[in-house]
């Protein structure tokens, strides 16, 4: 693509604007809601079609598991001095589930406990010149994360501090279930006294996120901007028998409820035309830059074959760039719920990806445009204009 820098520029500018005008843009607030809205004002600019999809989330509860599993650990320990390991070792099974269907495979197990409220992907949708034979979507996500309190005091530890606090709670449950058995003498007192102590670790997971949002330069409101711009030079640089699809989701930082929702709602037309995803998530640096192989802390495949074609595009072009599968216990990206209906998905991401090592401004208040290295911005709307047009012909 020949454009890439000044559509990359343009990109950058779309980001500064919408985060002057709202700020911090948590899903299911009127922040959110409103840079859907100025989404959607761009893509209506050129689009074909440009149309907001409401849908509805439960604000807090993709990470409600951390109190909840906290706070079964204190009883826990509670029930184990009272000599009452089987309390004790139902609560953790009921905490350690929550867990693993909630964060491992982002079901919405607890979301009804917490308030619903609206959220609003945005999608428009480019013609193509001639008969439609494939579709591409383009896509990011508008909502930014809570503070990771984690990420700003004391970083380094932060694979300790909640690897370890996890861990503590398999360690209480397998506690209680030796003093179902053994429940007098001093082996189940030093047991009952080291998962006492262990609530230091495990209890400050309570304060692990803050209810302030980022301003999401980075994570991700750029990813929505590089495909509104990607959209507007498709608008003016038509393709032949390609449709492109630009996408912004909502919720994403709430277990990728909006991708979900979009998902739904348009499983139909995915399995009627061949359709592929390329989407993106924290674009920071291009010495990182990468294709997901895998997702939803690798419970869900998406498309190796789209990845190796990228890095082959990336490649031709002088960037650096590999595919892997996500690290266990870093999350999702919205790739993941296309992939589960069908679609040939993936996501570039441009940074550090694992619990020892990510980018500082990650899911922190320093999550600006100034973070964002402008050549990964500029290679990653290259190496996707390049495909796209690789693709039509």
């Amino acid at each position: 693509m020949n454009n890439h820098t000044s559509i990359a520029s343009r990109a950058i500018d779309l980001t500064t604007r919408i985060i002057d005008q709202t700020g911090p843009r948590l899903a299911g607030t009127s922040a959110s809601l409103a840079a859907a809205d100025l989404l959607h004002k761009e893509l209506s600019e050129f689009a074909d079609q440009s149309v907001k999809e409401h849908f509805m989330l439960h604000k807090g509860a993709f990470l409600g598991w951390i109190r909840i599993l906290v706070a079964a650990y204190l009883l826990g320990v509670v029930f184990l001095w009272l000599n009452q390991p089987i309390v004790t070792l139902v609560l953790l099974v009921l905490s350690l589930l929550i867990l693993v269907l909630q964060f491992f495979l982002y079901k919405p197990f607890i979301d009804r406990l917490y308030p619903k409220k609206s959220g609003c992907n945005v999608i428009a949708t480019i013609e193509p010149t001639d008969e439609v034979k494939r579709q591409i979507i383009v896509s990011g996500h508008h909502d930014s994360a809570r503070i990771f309190n984690f990420f700003i005091h004391q970083p380094k530890l932060y694979n300790l501090r909640v690897t370890g606090g996890i861990g503590l709670v398999v360690f209480l449950l397998l506690t209680s279930i030796v003093l179902l058995f053994v429940d007098s003498g001093l082996f189940p007192l030093i047991l009952k006294i080291l998962v006492s102590v262990g609530f230091l670790l495990t209890g400050q997971m309570w304060f692990f996120a803050s209810s302030k949002g980022t301003p999401g330069a980075g994570d991700n409101l750029i990813a929505s901007a590089m495909a509104v711009e990607i959209g507007r030079h498709f608008a003016e640089q038509k393709l032949k028998h390609t449709r492109l699809v630009v996408a912004s989701f909502d919720a994403e930082e709430e277990g990728l409820r909006g991708a979900r929702a979009f998902a739904k709602v348009h499983q139909d037309e995915f399995q009627a035309l061949p359709t592929t995803l390329l989407n993106v998530d924290c674009p920071y640096y291009l010495k990182d830059l990468f294709f997901l192989t895998s997702d939803i802390n690798g419970s869900v495949q998406l498309s190796s074959e789209l990845a190796e074609e990228l890095v082959a595009v990336a490649s031709a072009k002088g960037y650096p760039a590999t595919h892997k599968p996500i690290a266990f216990l870093t999350g999702g990206t919205d790739a993941g719920e296309l992939a589960k209906v069908g679609v040939k998905s993936t996501t570039l991401m441009a940074m550090p990806w694992n619990n020892n090592e990510r980018a500082s401004v990650y899911h922190t208040p320093n999550d600006t445009v100034d973070a964002i290295e402008v050549a990964a911005v500029e290679a990653t709307v290259d190496i996707f204009g390049t495909y796209i047009e690789q693709q039509d012909k």
